[in-house]
């Protein structure tokens, strides 16, 4: 049940998305069905029996959130293997594990015409970028993932297996359900349950141009942004083109803008936008058209593999289009360390069920991202600085939380009234404290 160093799958477990720390757990628990959880917690009072020193568990799926080292005072619990996916159509909701990837959800569900509020990468997993609140290309016409979240089954910090949902039995598990509505959950999550959105006629695509054209480019974008339809949702960003496809060659190694755009409703409302940027500046690449769940994950242009990497995230407010400007020269530069910078925009986001996060705290999302090991950190966090003092005159006062690569802990991700009562829930759920708490939870 629990794999030490030696073992086969040790490896593979400890290798999360973002490869930035360093995880040698004292042991791995291989998670394949949610039968497999409380004999998992058993093993692990039965090593601290065996050692005389507690252990910490991290539940762990993909590992894009990774953050906070995971050493030898605890035991990784991995979590890819609930993987199962089930669509029920005519009631638009999924059942899946808390290791399925949004990859293989919305491969399921666009079959029924429907999708999930997934994210910009295919391999990140639903639980994680939902209880995290989870902001996605369908974000403007339906909101936040947390948002559709129907129901968790989970475990507690006793091995005891429960559904947290809004009606069910006990306060306890009402209590839990706000908690994984964006505060990053409590427990160990084994299932989740959530609604499906109809996506007639998806259309998406990604545009780039050369940076030389910035200054056109962002003043059509700060000028039509405002105007597009209410289910188009996008990402402006300054992009350091690595040389490999699928990127353009006459980009290679070069600094690119890049627009990131999706309708879940079809061309029109997008319309203005595209129009006034095309006009700015000739796109070097344009796959602006119809599109299907996985066209959609492409948009965004994330790096395919495990990449070592810290990131800078901030809510903005209204104001936004009149510093994307500046914001974005700041990484700009040939030398620049901020590999990419984007602008999302989320204004106008409806609010879902009851929950810690399910409503966006801004209008905008500012995110950043720079390589470990390419440059020093004193360096990035230079140009995070730069940009800070930019961005600083839009705050809208939050983090999003998921979005801050590298991070231990993202202390600014909730007001602090709703990450007392997240705490609260967490010690009900798990007194003794056996279980890692959310990094959003500060």
């Amino acid at each position: 049940m629990l794999l030490d160093a030696q073992s086969d799958g040790y490896a593979a477990a400890t290798r999360p998305h973002n490869s930035s720390v360093e995880q040698r757990p004292a042991r791995v628990a291989a998670i394949t069905s949610p039968e497999d959880l409380a004999p998992a917690l058993a093993a692990v009072a039965l090593l601290e029996q065996s050692s005389g020193a507690a252990l910490e568990i991290v539940p762990q799926a993909t590992g894009h959130g990774a953050g906070a080292p995971v050493g030898d005072g605890a035991v990784l619990l991995d979590t890819s293997g609930l993987g199962q996916v089930s669509i029920d159509p005519e009631a638009r909701v999924a059942t899946v594990g808390a290791g399925a990837t949004w990859a293989a959800v919305n491969a399921a569900a666009e079959q029924h015409g429907l999708l999930g509020l997934a994210g910009s990468a295919p391999s990140v997993s639903v639980s994680g970028y939902t209880f995290g609140g989870g902001i996605g290309w369908l974000v403007r016409r339906n909101g936040l993932a947390s948002g559709a979240l129907r129901a968790v089954h989970y475990v507690d910090g006793n091995g005891r297996y429960r559904v947290a949902a809004d009606d069910a039995a006990e306060e306890t598990d009402r209590a839990a359900i706000w908690a994984f509505r964006g505060a990053g959950g409590v427990g160990i999550a084994h299932t989740l349950q959530f609604d499906l959105v109809p996506a007639p006629d998806l259309h998406a695509g990604a545009l780039l141009w050369h940076a030389d054209a910035l200054t056109e480019l962002m003043a059509a974008w700060s000028t039509r942004i405002g105007t597009v339809g209410g289910s188009v949702s996008s990402s402006i960003a300054v992009l350091h083109v690595p040389p490999l496809p699928p990127f353009p060659e006459e980009l290679h190694g070069k600094v690119a803008v890049h627009l990131a755009i999706a309708d879940p409703d079809g061309p029109a409302g997008a319309a203005s936008l595209l129009d006034a940027m095309r006009a700015a500046a000739t796109p070097v690449s344009d796959t602006w058209g119809p599109t299907d769940a996985t066209g959609l994950t492409r948009i965004h242009l994330d790096p395919p593999t495990a990449t070592p990497a810290i990131g800078d995230a901030r809510w903005l407010d209204a104001s936004t289009p009149d510093i994307a400007a500046a914001l974005l020269t700041t990484a700009a530069g040939d030398d620049a360390p901020i590999v990419m910078m984007e602008i999302r925009h989320v204004a106008g986001a409806p609010t879902g069920r009851s929950g810690a996060v399910v409503a966006p705290p801004g209008d905008f999302v500012y995110h950043a991202v720079a390589p470990l090991g390419r440059f020093p950190r004193e360096r990035i966090e230079a140009g995070f600085d730069r940009a800070r003092s930019v961005w600083s005159t839009a705050d809208a006062g939050f983090t999003p939380g998921s979005w801050v690569e590298g991070a231990a802990t993202v202390p600014e991700a909730l007001p602090a009234d709703v990450r007392v009562r997240a705490r609260a829930i967490a010690d009900t759920v798990d007194p003794r404290a056996r279980i890692r708490r959310s990094r959003l939870l500060g």
